[in-house]
């Protein structure tokens, strides 16, 4: 009997659901975005049970499509946005609406606790910085306004340990997630007493779930899911990890000389590491034993492009094929090389990478300056944003020869290569058009024995597309207009400045 594997990638913003064979050829893939609860700026919610819902609903959809028998699935793989927060109460029913990893409430709690030392205090145990959708941070934040939340939630997890939860009854974590949410002693790999008497969350460290391995057996799937989803009742499903880790797995990254770019709803630049770097923005546990993982992120990626999509091409052309427009965006961009045009976009429309009360803006517009000139301005400031990631990781210490690219932006040749260009180094372009879901995937062949390892895992199941090389003379180009380009995260410092987001 032939056997398949699912990977489930809940995104910031698309849920995404894909079957996979055991070398890693996608065979059928669906994805639904969760309408947002955006109750007032900063906060980005969606509820919990019409994310369950959908997630049941795209499993039966591709197993359906892959025209599959469910008894050939051997095991399915969860992964999903990175620390945002997910409560629950005993029953497993939300006590509040999921907590999105794009969620800005809790910037001012962040500068302020930093002010206080607070950061200082556990950085050392958590190699973590604060950041405003960290789940320590939204705990914090959640204690302070809303307390009656906390005193009902049993259990907090993350997006993917949520639909963990819905398709086998079990509640965990893995070490991947749990060491960036600012709550685990990377050091122990236990949530320390230390961490939760800093930041005053004493009584939160009993609602922490149980461990599970990455490539460990999590679960199976029960009967309640099994008639919800269309799987086999008792299907294994993988410890796994969240998207940061997927996706480098997916990419086939088993060293520390190479950079892992993710352009999806947010721009994820992260390296392997064999030690803990003092300084680093976020450092977790990876996948591959032995090594952490460094990343530098912020969502200032392909989201804000999606805007410019929703925003100024749709409305006056309803209904017409997304596809459509991105064929459109690519020529125009593609007409105007990058020194014919001084127009910069700050990709910020939903959060910052420097400033926390930045927001997004273009510069030097001209009555001349058309869509065009804009469409080449937001892929240029998305890959700028990017840059600013990697520099930072240059700065603490780490050296690459070579870049792996992978996300919704790959699907553009034009801006792989603008990314190429910037980055003046070698960039391979993953043939995986979900990542996320094929690390996910390739976890769940691990844990039901296909592969003894992660690096087996890797040899069978990962497969590169093309490799972009950069131009010189573009390289140079880019260079000028990147120190345009902090001029103008420069200028946004007089501009910013706003109110807090309680609501």
């Amino acid at each position: 009997m032939k056997q398949y594997l699912i990977g489930i990638d809940n995104g910031g913003s698309t849920t995404k659901a894909a079957v996979f064979d055991l070398k890693g050829r996608e065979i059928i893939s669906a994805g639904r975005r969760i309408p947002l609860i955006e109750p007032c700026a900063g906060r980005v919610e969606r509820d919990l049970n019409e994310v369950w819902k959908t997630n049941a609903e795209l499993i039966k959809e591709v197993i359906h499509k892959a025209g599959i028998d469910p008894q050939e699935i051997a095991g399915l793989g969860l992964t999903g946005y990175g620390n945002g927060i997910c409560l629950v109460d005993r029953d497993g029913n939300p006590v509040y609406n999921g907590i999105v990893s794009s969620d800005n409430r809790a910037a001012d709690l962040c500068e302020r606790l930093v002010e206080n030392g607070v950061q200082d205090q556990v950085y050392h145990l958590t190699y973590q910085e604060f950041w405003p959708a960290q789940t320590a941070m939204l705990m914090v934040w959640l204690k302070e306004n809303y307390p009656d939340i906390l005193e009902k939630t049993d259990c907090i997890l993350s997006i993917k340990d949520f639909i963990r939860m819905k398709l086998t009854g079990r509640r965990c974590y893995e070490l991947t997630e749990m060491t960036c949410t600012g709550l685990m002693n990377i050091h122990t790999h236990e949530f320390d007493d230390v961490i939760f008497r800093a930041l005053g969350l004493e009584d939160c460290r009993s609602k922490m779930p149980e461990y599970t391995g990455v490539t460990e057996i999590s679960g199976t799937v029960t009967e309640e899911a099994a008639a919800q989803t269309g799987l086999a009742p008792g299907t294994p499903v993988a410890g796994s990890c969240y998207d940061v880790n997927a996706c480098a797995m997916a990419s086939g990254i088993l060293d520390d000389d190479t950079l892992c770019m993710i352009a999806g709803t947010w721009s994820i630049n992260e390296v392997l590491s064999k030690e803990l770097v003092d300084g680093a923005n976020s450092i977790a546990e990876s996948y591959k034993p032995g090594y952490y993982i460094m990343e530098e992120s912020s969502p200032t990626s392909a989201g804000n492009f999606e805007w410019f999509i929703e925003k100024l091409m749709e409305p006056d052309r309803k209904g017409t094929d997304k596809t459509v427009f991105y064929d459109e965006c690519n020529k125009m961009a593609e007409e105007i090389r990058p020194e014919e045009s001084n127009v910069v976009f700050v990709p910020y429309l939903f959060a910052s990478a420097t400033n926390p009360d930045a927001k997004a803006a273009f510069f030097n517009l001209e009555s001349y300056h058309g869509r065009e000139h804009m469409v080449r301005a937001v892929y240029e400031g998305v890959a700028f944003s990017a840059m600013l990631h990697v520099n930072r990781l240059i700065e603490s210490g780490r050296h690459f020869s070579r870049a792996k690219l992978s996300g919704g932006i790959t699907r553009s040749e034009v801006w792989a290569q603008i990314f190429c260009d910037m980055l003046q180094m070698p960039l391979e372009v993953s043939e995986a058009m979900e990542p996320g879901a094929l690390g996910a995937a390739m976890c769940a062949a691990v844990a039901g024995g296909a592969y003894r390892d992660v690096d087996e895992a890797v040899e069978h199941m990962v497969h590169m597309k093309k490799t972009y090389y950069p131009d010189p003379e573009k390289g140079a180009v880019y260079e000028k207009k990147f120190e345009t380009y902090k001029r103008a995260l420069k200028a946004l410092d007089f501009f910013c400045g706003g109110e807090g987001t309680v609501c």
